[in-house]
């Protein structure tokens, strides 16, 4: 009988142990993560997270792909073409409740991993056309941002707000395009929502004057009231050439979402280390130097996936 028992006992904690470690590990080799453009910030970022991973798990690879952007990365979960995404925190919300560009059809299979860092909707104009407030830009050609893409309702958004939406020459394109057009003088001025700075406003700015325009505090409070992912945000000196004095601007968050490819135990790992000590990801990357537990799920549009939500309870 106590051979019996000890067999038992024996059978149980193996069981248990094998569970454990079966748990631990990632259920496949490779894993899809959907960023943006190569000249923008969310792909250098992808790279950093695959990084990360590899050193957790070094037989697992997170390919980065690069994409359009938010909008392109919320279709490609809904097709379940990739695991991951980085989107903006407005986009993501208009894809839950089927609103703006996703036209009523809303994407219910996407779960919330983390919010990552502020990106800030950015207002570029020449110095030699003598704008120096958003006000400014009426009978102006300015690039809005690819019809459909965050970029454009962010512009659309503010400049509407402002009243000068209606006044200006719409040029639509993204942004490697727009800042080659404004380049050679063939627009005024462009808006990007990115992460700052942005390595391709800092080269177009050693290659022609460039002035960013700072947002009034009656407008920032106007957007604010009328949207709730807007956030004011105070711009330091230096981020771009020529750019001697702070700025007042709007920020909007980047987060990262999940699709229903990955499964429980999948999104509770890949979260747990990736995200696991925010206040050592700076050292990854720049972008990640202000990561903290509570900036982790602060105003995320998404609701956090079952996986997601274990590893966050856990994070110190």
């Amino acid at each position: 009988m106590k051979k019996t028992i000890a067999f038992i006992l024996l059978c149980v904690v193996g069981a248990i142990f094998t569970i454990g470690c079966e748990n631990s590990k990632l259920s496949r080799k490779e894993y899809t993560l959907a960023t943006g453009s190569r000249s923008g910030v969310y792909y250098p970022i992808g790279e950093t997270l695959a990084q990360i991973l590899k050193e957790e798990f070094p037989d697992v690879t997170l390919k980065v792909i690069e994409t359009g952007g938010s909008v392109e990365n919320l279709q490609l979960i809904k097709d379940k073409k990739v695991d991951l995404a980085l989107v903006q925190n407005d986009i993501a919300h208009y894809a839950v409740n089927g609103e703006a560009m996703f036209n009523g059809e809303k994407i219910t299979n996407i779960s919330g991993i983390a919010t990552l860092f502020p990106e800030i909707i950015q207002f570029v104009v020449r110095k030699d056309t003598g704008i120096n407030m958003i006000e400014d830009l009426s009978g102006h050609k300015i690039a809005v941002g690819s019809k459909e893409s965050g970029t454009f309702y962010n512009a659309q958004q503010i400049l509407s707000t402002a009243g000068v939406w209606n006044n200006i020459s719409h040029q639509y394109m993204n942004a490697a395009e727009a800042m080659q057009e404004l380049h050679t003088g063939n627009i005024d001025g462009f808006i990007f929502t990115s992460g700052l700075p942005n390595p391709s406003i800092i080269e177009l700015g050693k290659k022609v004057e460039i002035k960013l325009l700072p947002i009034s505090s009656e407008l920032t409070q106007k957007l604010i009231n009328s949207y709730s992912f807007y956030y004011p945000s105070l711009v330091g000196m230096y981020q771009y050439p020529g750019q001697s004095e702070e700025f007042q601007a709007l920020e909007i968050n980047a987060i990262v979402v999940s699709s229903e490819n990955l499964n429980e135990n999948d999104q509770y790992l890949i979260t747990k280390h990736l995200f696991g000590k925010p206040n050592e990801l700076g050292k990854n990357h720049p972008r990640l130097s202000k990561m903290t537990k509570a900036s982790l799920r602060h105003q995320l549009s998404v609701k956090l996936g079952s996986g997601a939500f274990k590893a966050h309870s856990e994070i110190k």
